[in-house]
């Protein structure tokens, strides 16, 4: 009943306010597994805490939305900014050490970055209807916490005892003392009040409803001990509650506390449906998949390349472990069934030769419906799109290869093609396909979409050029225009 006004005292005061330090904290001589985020500062709940890797990431990633072209000045001495997120930038140039993260939390987190206190964020609206708190940070980023989310923030500052002044000012004043008393200058409408509970058509004030249950700590889902690996699997646990579970959840649901916040949202593992394989449509994943996909992360989403932070023991284990969330896959693990691996051909010489073949082919099997005319993921279908979990999902935009989740060498491409993406409209297109010559087309043909280098844009020209070199969806474009492949 206390946790309205518990918000508004607490945003008023300003407890939940931090600044991301850099890795090991700035003057840090504590624990190493994560970075340090500074709480509060200049009040007298002041104080460092260490954040697991999975929760900085999540957090300045999936709900901050960070991109390199925020901080050119930094990316510039790493080849200029390519208009993606900054956890993709990291994890390219450094995707097997913590160096370069340690590197750019120092820029901008440090006590002598220039960017120290603008990267705060603040909470600007409560909306208790929705029970979620909009906020707004640094460059101009705005995004939205569930009280839940919002919670597990708080108590990374606050205890009871840290908390003596709300509890006293609760029982002295009575509920509604800060919610209605416009502590934090945004009282919410009487009728959302009212609708959410917190008053009576007798106008009882805010914080007289009934308690509702959120419980922050469910337990691990358990290893079962008859399954080959089990051991691996237990230490693999305990990388996942620290590392993982914020984003995926405790129990492998995707509804981690963070995930309520991001575009894309994180794997549910409870189906055992996996999107990047080395295996027929349908299939469960090899181990080895899973192991890849947690090394190297996942583009535009908020799953790091894992290889930055765990150890390659870490990353075996913790892989494993996915495997319980899954009544298919405990099954299959344990009588030790292995799916079906895709065969794919050698690639063939003088691959670009066959790209306008694969023009035909591309059409012949309209996948300009989701993909566009001109592989841009702007087809008709394409907004219409929805994953097995009926969430919103786009087409690929093929016109940019190096944002291929599944990867873009050529071979990847095919994989993508025969196996399909499990759990997405992207189907297979194995029996559309039996010609391996048809195949290695449409794969040349989607590679002949994509610019041959990368376009980026460097500090020199960002001011100047920033407006025609970034595009609608953030990247930055070719320097000549219209984008590469218009004209095919």
């Amino acid at each position: 009943p206390r946790w309205l006004d518990f918000v508004y005292w607490a945003l008023n005061n300003k407890v939940a306010e931090h600044q991301v330090e850099a890795y090991g904290g700035t003057g840090w001589n504590g624990p190493k597994g994560g970075v340090i985020f500074h709480w509060a500062p200049g009040s007298h709940w002041e104080r460092d805490t260490l954040a697991s890797f999975g929760f900085t990431v999540g957090h300045i990633d999936g709900e901050h939305r960070w991109t390199d072209t925020m901080f050119p000045d930094f990316f510039e001495k790493h080849g200029g900014v390519y208009g993606i997120s900054v956890k993709d930038r990291l994890s390219e140039i450094g995707p097997k050490s913590q160096d370069v993260w340690s590197e750019f939390l120092e820029y901008g987190g440090g006590e002598r970055s220039p960017y120290y206190r603008y990267l705060f964020h603040r909470e600007a609206v409560v909306d208790p209807v929705a029970r979620k708190i909009y906020l707004l940070g640094g460059h101009g980023v705005a995004f939205s916490y569930t009280f839940e989310r919002y919670y597990h923030e708080v108590r990374e500052v606050l205890t009871d005892c840290r908390a003596i002044d709300f509890f006293e000012m609760y029982d002295l004043l009575g509920p509604g003392f800060a919610a209605r008393g416009n502590w934090a200058r945004q009282n919410p409408p009487p009728d959302d009040i009212k609708r959410v509970g917190f008053a009576n058509d007798e106008g009882v004030a805010p914080g007289t409803a009934e308690a509702s249950r959120y419980d922050p700590n469910p337990p691990p889902v358990p290893v079962p001990p008859d399954l080959p690996d089990a051991d691996a699997m237990r230490r693999g646990q305990r990388v996942y509650m620290a590392q993982c579970a914020v984003c995926h959840g405790v129990r492998g649901d995707g509804e981690g506390f963070l995930a309520s916040g991001f575009d894309d949202m994180p794997r549910d593992f409870q189906r055992g449906t996996y999107k990047f394989r080395t295996t027929a449509t349908g299939e469960l994943p090899t181990i080895e998949d899973i192991e890849r996909t947690v090394s190297r992360g996942v583009e535009r989403s908020s799953m790091p390349a894992w290889s930055q932070f765990l150890t390659k023991q870490e990353i075996h284990d913790v892989s494993r472990y996915l495997v319980v969330f899954s009544e298919r896959f405990v099954a299959a693990w344990r009588v030790g069934e292995r799916p079906t691996r895709l065969k794919v051909s050698p690639r063939p010489p003088e691959l670009s030769a066959s790209a306008s073949r694969g023009d035909e082919t591309y059409r012949a099997l309209q996948c300009q419906a989701c993909h566009g005319e001109h592989g841009r993921g702007d087809g008709p279908s394409a907004p219409t799109l929805r994953n097995d979990w009926d969430q919103p999902i786009a087409a690929a935009d093929l016109t940019y290869k190096w944002s291929f989740r599944n990867g873009h060498e050529p071979e990847d491409i095919y994989r993508t093609l025969i196996g399909g993406l499990n759990g997405t409209p992207m189907p297979s297109y194995d029996s559309a396909l039996p010609d391996e010559a048809d195949r290695w087309a449409l794969v040349a043909h989607i590679l002949s979409l994509s610019p041959a280098e990368r376009p980026a844009l460097h500090v020199v020209d960002f001011a100047t050029q920033r407006r025609q070199r970034i595009g609608p969806d953030g990247r930055v474009l070719p320097p000549a225009t219209p984008r590469h492949g218009a004209d095919r």
